[in-house]
């Protein structure tokens, strides 16, 4: 097993609670969405904006605010269930 980076730290955390954002998507409805995560699944997050909106990971590109510092990830890497996101990229 490769040891842990940061770059891999991203990959495995949390994110329910935390604030999100699509900084970029294939698809026009989901581009400048911004909120927190309320939960997550195996290939969405549900982020809440003031209604919840679920969001598929694949296709889009996220910033999720981490340590008062925003991190840029691509969803598609991010397909994994919560639970299982540690084992398979840590």
């Amino acid at each position: 097993m490769e040891k842990m980076n940061e770059t891999n730290a991203v990959y495995t955390y949390e994110y329910i609670g935390t604030r999100i954002q699509i900084a970029e998507s294939d698809h026009e409805g989901y581009k400048n969405i911004e909120g927190k995560v309320v939960d997550e699944t195996k290939n969405t997050f549900v982020v809440r904006d003031g209604e919840e909106k679920i969001i598929p990971k694949k296709g889009n590109t996220f910033k999720v605010k981490m340590n008062d510092r925003w991190k840029t990830l691509d969803g598609s890497k991010l397909t994994y269930r919560p639970e299982n996101r540690i084992k398979k990229l840590g």
